[in-house]
């Protein structure tokens, strides 16, 4: 699905304005321009088996590095037996 992971950012549907200018009939605006609707979907990435929109995927990656570099300063500070 097209679904953030963390923050469930998914597809939106939006009212879209084009520039060009069409007519609409005898109204009071015969020459104004015509709203759309489409889809805008979210920038997905699939990290580590699951999918992040590219704000949570900045998060998880600073998170998982600081996981990292807390591990090797662990394992590094223990004595061997």
């Amino acid at each position: 699905m097209l679904v953030c992971a963390v923050c469930h950012k998914g597809v939106r549907k939006i009212a879209y304005s084009r520039h060009k200018k069409g007519s609409s009939g005898a109204s009071e605006w015969p020459l104004r321009a015509q709203i759309h609707k489409r889809i805008q979907r979210p920038n997905l990435h699939t990290y580590m088996g699951m999918k992040f929109c590219t704000k949570c995927l900045r998060m998880a990656k600073a998170s998982n590095l600081k996981k990292k570099a807390v591990s090797k300063t662990v394992t590094a500070v223990t004595p061997a037996a």
